[in-house]
């Protein structure tokens, strides 16, 4: 990793693009979510561990980062899109869709038809049983992508919201023994264990600010962001732009940055899964 020399992140609020990020809960993985053209979306697997990124599949619709979630063990990746066209309605996937695939590709293992945005998506509570959104229950699966090894639990997933800076925490390692407050909304199930984001929002920059974890509570830092939390080894990761950027707070409280990706320029290809990806 570069030496930290960043200190201001707004040029990058420039790239054509912006990026979410899920982590998953028990392995250094990282599922980028990158937004640009308008669009286009890509999935990137970014190994937390050793700052590798391995670029996926493109999508040309909507995903919406808030329905998505990444497994604990980080193989499987479950994502609520759209395309709207009456050729995938005919096919029977509906406008809207939820899918698990394994990242970074989204071809789907498993399929559950939508239809509307209301509902659609949810979360893993192991890395073999997810909860998913849906106003059916049970809600069925696309005949030509059943549930296979998966356990399915219905109902609504995300029934719980708060806007506590306290909930945004995840029980993670932090050696820097600091904590993160983002005034964007964060949502909580009771099943699921850990707080995660809401990423409703992530199109516009937000600020964070840098707290002690204990002690006396005056902020150490602030900062603009698409996306930042504390990775699996409690390291300050962020993105910005089309940016992926580790964070270290000096002696003296000063807030410097390292570039670890710049996916900014990035373009549509076509990219078919493999054969791996493919099937269960």
């Amino acid at each position: 990793m570069m030496s930290p020399t960043i200190e201001d992140l707004s040029p990058f609020f420039d790239d054509p693009c912006w990026m979410c990020v899920l982590l998953a809960r028990q392995a250094n993985i990282g599922v980028i979510l990158r937004r640009g053209p308008t669009q286009w979306w890509r999935v990137t697997l970014w190994n937390t561990k050793n700052d590798t990124f391995e670029g996926g599949q493109w999508f040309r619709g909507r995903i919406y980062p808030e329905k998505c979630d990444v497994s604990p063990n980080g193989k499987l990746f479950i994502y609520f899109a759209g395309q709207w066209r009456p050729r995938n309605v005919a096919k029977g996937y509906d406008r809207t869709w939820t899918a698990v695939s394994r990242p970074p590709y989204l071809t789907a293992l498993t399929l559950w038809p939508e239809g509307s945005t209301w509902h659609g998506g949810g979360f893993f509570v192991d890395d073999t049983t997810l909860r998913i959104n849906s106003m059916q229950d049970p809600t069925p699966t696309h005949p030509d992508h059943p549930l296979g090894p998966l356990k399915q639990l219905d109902g609504k997933a995300y029934a719980i919201l708060t806007t506590s800076s306290e909930d945004r925490e995840w029980p993670r390692a932090n050696p820097a023994n600091i904590r993160l407050s983002c005034s964007v909304q964060s949502r909580h199930d009771p099943s699921r264990g850990p707080y995660f984001y809401d990423f409703s929002r992530a199109a516009s920059r937000n600020t964070y600010t840098i707290f002690p974890a204990s002690g006396p509570q005056d902020p150490i830092a602030s900062f603009d962001a698409y996306w930042a939390d504390l990775d699996q080894s409690g390291r300050l990761v962020a993105t910005a732009g089309g940016r992926v950027l580790a964070g270290t707070i000096t002696d003296r409280n000063q807030l410097l940055w390292s570039e670890l990706a710049n996916l900014s320029d990035e373009k549509p290809i076509t990219m078919e899964a493999p054969d791996w990806a493919k099937h269960w």
